[in-house]
């Protein structure tokens, strides 16, 4: 079966072909041509984008759609490499930088990537998303600011059976694309391994951001406790680290401040599990104000490391290692199969694998 798009794409290009939309003459509007085809407007878009890259018609804003030509003037479209928009909070060598290497190695055959940074401004990122949209994208890859709303821009989208793929994140109630690690079970699998190296008194460290992401991993420290019988303690959850959130106007400095706060409160705690890299950073600062050296008086598991392929010297913290790689294959993959059936909605948890480095030692060889 013909796509609709490629039929809205085949009638107007016949039509230009014909003469019946002349040369330096506009098209009926996106609306007017809505009705005439009987198809949507996101259907009219995409036929008027491949007519575009074909080289028949020019687009502006508030203009018009403009026939330049009555024959192809650029190669042909191929329906194999749509142009998908792909919008991230943010990137650096912990998280991020691998994912978009994943994406981009598995478009290279198969789609054209449009990359667009938010810094975690939900405004921002609405503007992103329809920007893209309105310049011609045929699917999306969005990895949300937050997890606690959908952003307006997809929510349009969705009954318009437009392609749209969440990276890192997950809304349960929505029946959408998903792509991301198993934090539940990576966050159980940080704790787990602490208790494993004789450790009772266990903290966890997180930010304030409000994303899927970070609240599962502590649903799986809460439920390493569980699992081992061990009372969980809310007071050990410090959840207000703010620096490392993007677009956040907070030091470092200020963090490990509230950190030895933390700390000095719980001098208790042998270890402490880091929901982020930049957050371990963080802790061993603020331990070694209060004297307290890593690992020898606190054991630390984060999530994701920097590599270090040329610096072997590089302190190395034990992490839980996501398949960044993978999830940035996986989203460009479901973009596609949605590009090609928009009910194909699949989810897709990606396992981890925890890495042991410098930042953690038995409880027992404390001395």
């Amino acid at each position: 079966m013909v796509a609709l798009y490629q039929r809205v794409y085949d009638e107007i290009r016949a039509a230009i072909e014909r003469g019946d939309y002349p040369v330096d003459h506009r098209l009926p509007s996106d609306a007017e041509l809505t009705e005439i085809h009987g198809v949507s407007t996101i259907t009219v878009k995409k036929a008027l984008d491949l007519l575009r890259n074909d080289g028949f018609i020019t687009r502006r804003p508030r203009v018009g759609t403009t026939v330049i030509s009555d024959v192809a003037t650029a190669a042909p479209h191929t329906l194999t490499h749509p142009l998908v928009g792909l919008v991230v909070t943010n990137f650096d060598d912990t998280f991020g930088t691998r994912i978009l290497g994943g994406l981009l190695d598995r478009a290279n055959a198969s789609a054209n990537l449009l990359v667009k940074r938010s810094l975690g401004d939900a405004s921002a990122e609405d503007k992103l998303i329809r920007s893209l949209v309105e310049g011609g994208v045929r699917a999306l890859i969005l990895q949300p600011s937050s997890s606690i709303y959908v952003p307006p821009a997809v929510l349009e989208l969705l009954p318009k059976d437009f392609p749209v793929v969440i990276l890192d994140r997950v809304f349960d109630a929505v029946p959408i694309s998903t792509v991301c690690s198993d934090n539940v079970a990576a966050g159980q699998q940080a704790t787990e391994y602490l208790f494993s190296l004789g450790h009772e008194q266990i903290g966890l460290v997180s930010s304030d951001s409000t994303v899927s992401t970070l609240r599962d991993r502590r649903d799986g420290y809460i439920k390493a406790h569980a699992m081992h019988h061990i009372p969980h303690d809310e007071a050990k959850v410090f959840d207000l680290v703010h620096s490392t959130t993007p677009g956040s106007t907070a030091t470092p400095a200020e963090d490990v401040d509230h950190l030895t706060a933390y700390l000095r409160a719980h001098p208790e705690l042998t270890a402490v599990v880091a929901t982020e890299y930049n957050i371990a950073a963080l802790l061993r600062d603020a331990a070694a104000r209060l004297g307290r050296g890593i690992p020898h008086d606190l054991s630390v598991v984060c999530f994701d490391h920097p590599d270090a392929f040329y610096d072997s010297a590089q302190y190395r913290f034990t992490h839980i290692r996501q398949d960044q790689e993978g999830m940035g294959a996986a989203a460009v993959d479901l973009v596609l199969e949605l590009i090609r059936d928009p009910h194909a909605v699949r989810k897709i948890t990606l396992p981890t694998e925890l890495v042991v480095g410098q930042s953690t030692r038995p409880a027992r060889d404390r001395d």
